[in-house]
């Protein structure tokens, strides 16, 4: 049996989305113990969403990740939904 794909009710795929998001005019807020916290609410988000994430890194004003996901689900929403959690938790 093949694991790269998913299968539910007459569907059979495999999407994975690079994203990168970057900080509010590329400052460098993204060190140490920040760069932990944005890291594992991601993380967070993706377990309680059912979405995995394959490889993740961060950078001074970047971080990015490797997101599989479901195809019911639109990256214009997981982007979102990612963007608003982690501001909400580092505020």
């Amino acid at each position: 049996m093949d694991h790269r794909y998913n299968r539910h009710n007459r569907r059979k795929y495999s999407l994975k989305v690079h994203i990168v998001l970057v900080t509010k005019y590329r400052k460098q807020l993204l060190k140490g113990s920040i760069a932990d916290d944005v890291k594992q609410k991601i993380l967070d988000i993706a377990n309680t969403r059912g979405y995995e994430i394959i490889a993740m890194e961060t950078d001074k004003d970047h971080i990015h990740f490797l997101l599989s996901y479901d195809a019911t689900d639109r990256v214009c929403d997981i982007v979102k939904i990612v963007k608003q959690e982690t501001t909400y938790c580092l505020w």
